[in-house]
């Protein structure tokens, strides 16, 4: 009888051991599973895997591929130009946008706005000069999400720029002013509002590729010839829009030779002989040049042209604005990356002295992140307002992006 218990004795202690092995392995495991979980959650770094796109990844982090922009923005210095598809094994951050970015602030806690940057105790002081008290700003309404009036802030780049000066003017303690003027005719920004120092400074404008100057249009020369241009602002992404059924899968397809390509009157045509292509230099493509890239998108639509060139927000927001969300699609492949900048006359009597309190101002600006703050606060807002539009993913991976078809005439020879 004793050896029977103990035999019981002995089974049931098997039997518990059996269930906390069991129990071991399915809280390892579930920490296994939190963690591959997080792995794809804002705020870490994740791995890329193989055939993954950025778009693909914005998709299950941010609930959208649209959202690409955060993550190639986030990580331009380990990505480099082509967004799309990138190499496996590569590690990217995924930063955290809207909502989700922080915890709620308490309802006590004091909150800077946003145009009054902190600032580093141990940055150095900018040096002011008596020549340059007051610096006068040109922009114009039309190119969102950079600049409009009816935008937050007056746009992204307006935000910065004005943040930027706050600065500058909390170092020279009420020594120092600008403004921000709005011009509705950007044709009359460079020349001749900028020339003839009616204002000091201008943005944003694109920068061409000046050291290849004998390569670019006359616009293009133009600007490089007679300004100087600050540090960027902002980089941009010009795209290649097709309609969903087109043979057209990269930009380097055979099918582009001999088809009509819309580019919006402004914008720059050397874009479209970059790497190589010579899609204009060699007459691969014929070009149509409408005042407009609304015009360029209801001729994509109706099959006038086999493809539009546009930036990424003019892109997305003239898609949905237009209701063709579901008929066209975006290569993954950037055509050009472009940076934005400030730009004064070279013939300015002070052009290096206030490209001097720029550069420093927005230098600070990002050291002391408030920069990147701006940059993910308006992005979200962007991504948030065309949601309801969102490209056919069946169409690509990767969202688009522009300026307003309204707007400036665009990202390449403004």
């Amino acid at each position: 009888m004793l050896s029977f218990r103990v035999r019981a004795l002995r089974a049931f202690d098997g039997l518990l051991a059996g269930l906390l092995r069991l129990v071991v392995i399915m809280l390892v495991c579930d920490g296994f599973a939190v963690t591959a979980a997080s792995a794809q959650s804002c705020g870490t770094e994740y791995r890329i895997k193989e055939g993954e796109t950025v778009a693909q990844i914005a998709a299950r982090v941010y609930g959208s591929p649209a959202r690409w922009t955060v993550i190639f923005h986030a990580n331009q210095d380990r990505l480099g130009a082509n967004a799309s598809l990138v190499d496996p094994g590569l590690a990217i951050m995924l930063p955290c946008v809207g909502p989700a970015a922080a915890e709620p602030p308490s309802p006590n806690a004091a909150v800077p706005p946003p145009t009054q940057p902190s600032q580093r105790a141990d940055a150095a002081p900018i040096m002011m000069s008596a020549m340059v008290r007051r610096i006068e700003f040109l922009t114009a309404d039309g190119y969102a999400p950079f600049t409009g009036r009816s935008l937050e802030g007056g746009g992204m780049l307006t935000e910065v720029i004005t943040a930027a000066m706050n600065i500058i003017k909390q170092e020279a303690r009420g020594r120092f002013d600008s403004r921000i003027s709005w011009v509705n005719d950007w044709s009359a920004h460079l020349n001749p509002l900028l020339l003839t120092r009616a204002f000091d400074v201008g943005f944003p404008w694109a920068r061409p590729d000046c050291d290849g100057a004998a390569a670019l249009d006359a616009a293009a020369q133009f600007r490089c010839r007679r300004f100087f241009f600050s540090e960027p602002l902002y980089e941009v992404i010009t795209s290649l829009f097709v309609r969903n059924g087109s043979p057209v899968a990269s930009l380097r397809s055979e099918k582009l030779n001999g088809s009509a390509i819309c580019l919006p009157a402004g914008q720059a045509v050397y874009d479209l002989d970059q790497a190589g292509r010579n899609w204009v230099k060699d007459g691969k493509v014929t070009l149509v040049r409408p005042a407009t890239v609304d015009e360029c998108f209801r001729m994509l639509d109706n099959g006038t042209v086999e493809g539009v060139v546009t930036t990424e927000f003019a892109g997305r927001t003239t898609i949905n604005a237009l209701g063709m969300a579901g008929r066209i699609r975006m290569l993954d492949e950037p055509v050009a990356l472009t940076s934005l900048h400030v730009v004064v006359s070279k013939s300015h009597p002070h052009a290096r002295t206030i490209l001097y309190y720029i550069n420093t101002a927005l230098a600070k600006l990002r050291d002391s992140g408030d920069y990147d703050m701006i940059i993910t606060r308006h992005l979200d807002r962007f991504w948030e307002a065309q949601q309801g539009g969102a490209l056919s993913p069946a169409a690509g991976t990767a969202p688009s992006r522009g300026d307003s078809g309204t707007g400036p005439p665009q990202v390449g020879t403004r």
